[in-house]
């Protein structure tokens, strides 16, 4: 069975995007992204004063369980992700996702972001039941915020491996990057009510699940012909094997989402 790959967004791609790949739109900005801003003229002392004081203040909470920010950016919303196997030497090396796994073969998944954003990760069970993976109570306090530049390795921690047991199938994958927080997740992912605590994060619901009605809504949200996708495998000039799949939303929109749908196939 081949490896399935949904890929959407909900708004037209810019008109630049259009020659691009996935990769070119991951790591390159738009044309007017590289432009200086615009000579505008010098605020007052005390509005100066007041705008280096609202923006220091802001990290404070940028990570933060719950993070309610609605982001937005000149750049796509662009997602790389990688299958990493776990070799006869114990280190982990990118393969392609299409590889037949073996029962006891042990893989993390890693995930880049290439602008901020809300990351959300579920996996299938036999039940037919999604299970919560990220955001993680192990990752930045439970957030599921994502900035440029940044990685996420799935399960967390020098430990986190997924092991293919002696049951043949499937195993799902279904990954949402967003720019502003999924509503229909985060209500079940998140202490019902909106619960605060003292540092002014939300407690994750211990081993969250999520119903396949929301996966199938979060799909079905979106148009697939609009999105990029480019899987890779090359030797760069560093000589370290690159195997990883691009999926970039060319919408630069605050609104801009993108859903992947992975199967890895254990025989």
């Amino acid at each position: 069975m081949k490896h399935l790959l949904v890929l959407a967004i909900l708004a037209a791609p810019a008109a630049w995007s259009q020659t691009l790949k996935a990769r070119e739109l991951f790591y390159t900005p738009p044309p007017d992204a590289a432009k200086p801003p615009a000579v505008t003229k010098a605020p007052d002392a005390k509005a100066a004063t007041k705008t280096i004081a609202t923006k220091s203040a802001a990290p404070k909470s940028a990570s933060k369980a719950g993070d309610t920010h609605k982001l937005s950016a000149s750049v796509p919303l662009g997602l790389r992700y990688a299958v990493l196997k776990r070799d006869a030497s114990g280190q982990y090396q990118e393969v392609d996702p299409d590889t037949n796994f073996r029962s006891g073969d042990r893989i993390r998944l890693h995930v880049d972001a290439n602008t901020s954003g809300y990351l959300y990760v579920v996996m299938q069970g036999s039940s037919g039941t999604w299970k919560l993976l990220f955001p993680s109570a192990e990752v930045a306090g439970g957030s599921n915020l994502v900035r440029n530049g940044e990685s996420r390795q799935i399960p967390s921690g020098d430990r986190g491996q997924f092991v293919f047991d002696e049951q043949a199938g499937n195993e799902k994958l279904f990954i949402v990057l967003t720019r502003q927080p999924e509503p229909d997740l985060d209500k079940l992912i998140y202490s019902m009510g909106g619960t605060v605590n003292k540092d002014g994060s939300r407690s994750l619901v211990a081993q969250a699940s999520v119903g396949d009605n929301v996966v199938s809504k979060l799909r079905n949200q979106v148009a697939s012909r609009d999105l990029v996708f480019e899987k890779v495998d090359s030797t760069p000039a560093d000589g370290k094997l690159e195997n990883a799949a691009y999926v970039v939303n060319p919408s630069t929109a605050p609104d801009a989402r993108l859903v992947v749908d992975i199967a890895l196939k254990h025989k």
